[in-house]
């Protein structure tokens, strides 16, 4: 088989953004992924009954923040953005609701109901946005889409000097920071319906706000946002954009060679020079040679399985033993309905029927706090909460006509001890004894909030942690993150001390780079893909394009408006007299 410049491992949405950034810029790539196609977390699929396309991982998509939208030209390739104009909401079981809204009017209406001084609080927070909107997009940029440095680090800390100053804290950015996102939360908030609305937006980003430095971020962050986020589903479902960024690198000359498992990274003369396929690909046992090699699964299966320890080394190689994936684990129950789900809140505001994803459960701040310690002492908490989705509200493509698709997130520890009072054993072997009642509980907790939920169920489907694994190994633990975003595994220590030597993917082996367990996490922003082609590029003497040049949030901020929104709402909400208006 022939060498390659640049050899990818595992054909994820990131790994696919590495491949199509390269060959575009005129190497000779090749993507070897295990499964029989690509895209294990970015996966769209009948579940059961024909028609009805279930978003079994990524579903919020933020792919709207990455430059890839215009230097790889997504949109054109087929990855069609569909989304609500209500961007997410939390019911609540006293009737009200709290939403996100594109129009920031709209938020702040809203919000007010529940609280004048929070929504006070938001509003100085877009003031300062817009008149630091320069600073904060180029912070951000850094942030999310730069590798790690002190120099970013001290930027952001002076912009948070700022927006503290404005709302009136005698606090610096490195006082905020040294916070717990809980922290934060009652800092800047009364009202538990503002708390935990933003604490849930925030924790499903992977930033648990039971933390400090990352909760802190989330909360402060997430405090700042009335209006318009860009976060979206797609035409025919999320596996559009996976579709798209297969399409990228094969009209560049890109080759992705599927059931191809990699055995082993090939090293000589102390450098990465190729890779091992195992003994049940497609191509058994082959040796493919390459001058880069770019690891897209997670950094416990890249230097404990496919590097030798004497590779690696033992300081090394002890630190990504310590390297966890037990937070940011979920337990997923997906639903074909055959009509939509009515919240009780939609008699408070009716905007919650035109949103495709929120919160439910969880109605104080110390409900969520108490949830946030179980998680990681390994308790499954007796009060159900989650994020929901309703995806078929911005796509309707995705089930037949009159029906719909729904789902629920339940942050889950990986290895449950204990749940309604009963000991658990088995870690993950005990999921699918639990898959079952769980997923009963869950259903029933979705009830509370949207009385005759349960009358719409066709089918219900459930996705556990070891399902995760047993769908995409690198899912260690079923981890989303590419391992679990905790401050001594967040961005200059990511993924441990020593493994990136420079930049953000460079990695302590000449010849490999990492797309996966790097800053910032992985996720359909399409960061870690894109500061890893960046860095190769860099490297080989090929990063000066004149295509290469869009910048972090510039296509959303230009097209924020032009996305297609409320397709499968139902005209009964699409009224004026529905917060938002028609569309």
């Amino acid at each position: 088989m022939k060498d390659y410049d640049v050899i990818v491992i595992g054909g994820g949405i990131n790994g696919l953004t590495v491949s199509a950034y390269l060959a575009k810029a005129g190497l000779s790539v090749g993507v070897f992924e295990a499964r029989g196609q690509c895209g294990a977390h970015c996966d769209t699929i009948e579940l059961g009954r024909p028609g009805f396309l279930h978003n079994i991982h990524a579903t919020w998509l933020a792919t709207a923040y990455a430059p890839a939208m215009e230097e790889l030209d997504l949109p054109g390739l087929g990855f069609e953005l569909r989304g609500t104009d209500i961007t997410y909401a939390k019911p609540f079981l006293d009737g009200k609701n709290l939403l996100h809204a594109m129009d920031v009017s709209l938020t702040a209406s809203n919000w007010a109901r529940i609280s004048e001084r929070d929504a006070s609080t938001q509003s100085k927070a877009l003031e300062f946005n817009a008149l630091n909107m320069e600073e904060m997009l180029e912070v951000n940029r850094r942030f999310w889409y730069g590798p790690p440095s002190e120099d970013t680090l001290a930027r952001m800390y002076r912009l948070l000097d700022s927006f503290l100053g404005y709302q009136g804290y005698d606090l610096t950015g490195s006082d905020l920071l040294k916070m717990t996102g809980f922290e934060v939360l009652d800092l800047l908030f009364e009202s538990d319906e503002v708390k935990t609305t933003t604490a849930s937006c925030g924790w499903i980003g992977g930033l648990p706000p039971i933390h400090r430095l990352i909760g802190a971020l989330a909360a402060v962050f997430m405090a700042g946002i009335g209006g318009p986020m860009g976060v979206h589903n797609s035409r025919g479902g999320s596996h559009a954009l996976t579709h798209a960024l297969v399409k990228a690198t094969a009209q560049a000359g890109g080759e992705i060679w599927t059931t191809c498992p990699v055995e082993k990274i090939l090293v000589e003369n102390g450098r990465a020079v190729g890779i091992r396929l195992s003994a049940d690909a497609l191509m058994p046992g082959e040796e493919i040679r390459a001058k880069t090699i770019v690891s897209n699964i997670s950094a416990a299966p890249t230097f404990l399985h496919l590097l030798d320890e004497e590779v690696v080394g033992p300081e090394i190689t002890n630190r990504i033993k310590s390297f966890h994936y037990d937070e940011q684990v979920l337990f997923g129950v997906y639903y074909s309905l055959k009509g939509d789900i009515e919240f009780a809140s939609a008699e408070w505001d009716p905007g919650i029927q035109r949103c495709m994803m929120g919160y439910l459960g969880g109605e104080t701040i110390d409900d969520m706090r108490r949830h946030n310690i179980n998680l990681v002492s390994g308790v499954i908490d007796d009060d159900i909460m989650g994020n929901w989705f309703v995806p078929t509200r911005a796509d309707p493509t995705q089930a037949p006509e009159g029906c719909h698709t729904a789902f629920i997130w339940v942050d889950v520890p990986p290895h449950p001890r204990r749940w309604q009072g009963q000991t658990i054993k088995g870690g993950l072997d005990a999921w699918p004894d639990l898959a079952g009642p769980l997923a009963d509980a869950t259903t029933d907790r979705i009830e509370e909030y949207a009385p005759g939920f349960k009358d719409l169920i066709l089918e219900r489907f459930v996705m556990t942690p070891l399902d995760q694994v047993r769908n995409n190994p690198s899912s260690v633990t079923g981890n989303i993150m590419g391992g679990s975003v905790t401050p001594e595994q967040f961005y200059l220590n990511r993924p441990v001390p020593g493994v990136i030597t420079s930049g953000a993917s460079r990695s302590f082996l000449p010849g490999l780079y990492l797309s996966n367990s790097i800053h910032p996490m992985g996720a359909t922003w399409l960061a870690t893909g894109y500061l890893a082609a960046c860095e190769v590029a860099e490297d080989t003497g090929c990063r000066d394009q004149d295509w290469w040049t869009a910048r972090p949030w510039d296509w959303f901020v230009e097209h924020m408006f032009d996305v297609p929104m409320n397709l499968g709402v139902s005209p009964k909400w699409l009224s004026d007299e529905s917060s938002g208006g028609s569309n």
